[in-house]
């Protein structure tokens, strides 16, 4: 789904719907292309094989894993790409990933590997870190020290 050309007026429930809809009519109706992906397969291969209980891994699991990654980025993209534009902007930004992130219980596993930003406020936030040093939050989503 290209969001340059989504209805401004529609909800973004809506707009989810649709892109579910569009998913599984996709996924149930079009021949599949087992030459065609976006992600390499041997990288889905090695991440599989990470976990030391997977000893082998069918032919067919590195591409039923590839197509469900390439939806979940979709999908997870397109929610970020709503609060650009509900926030008038044109270009997506970290905060907006964060931001989608949040809107779905789906997402609880990303809260710690997503920054987490406070939307609408200055990043104020002070970190303690291991070293007791003293850290903030830059609007960039960097780290600065604070002199005492």
């Amino acid at each position: 789904m290209n969001p340059n050309h989504l209805p401004s007026k529609q909800s973004s429930k809506t707009i989810i719907e649709r892109f579910w809809h569009t998913s599984i009519d996709k996924a149930e109706h079009e021949p599949p292309n087992y030459k065609d992906f976006q992600l390499p397969l041997a990288r889905i291969k090695r991440l599989m094989k990470v976990e030391e209980e997977v000893k082998m891994v069918a032919s067919e699991v590195p591409i039923l894993f590839s197509k469900v990654a390439e939806v979940f980025i979709e999908e997870l993209t397109l929610r970020a790409w709503l609060n650009t534009e509900e926030n008038k902007r044109r270009i997506l930004q970290k905060n907006d990933l964060s931001a989608a992130v949040k809107t779905s219980d789906m997402f609880d596993f990303l809260i710690y590997i997503i920054p987490r930003s406070d939307l609408g406020q200055s990043l104020e936030q002070y970190d303690e870190s291991e070293y007791g040093e003293q850290k903030k939050f830059n609007d960039r989503g960097g780290i600065e020290e604070i002199d005492r």
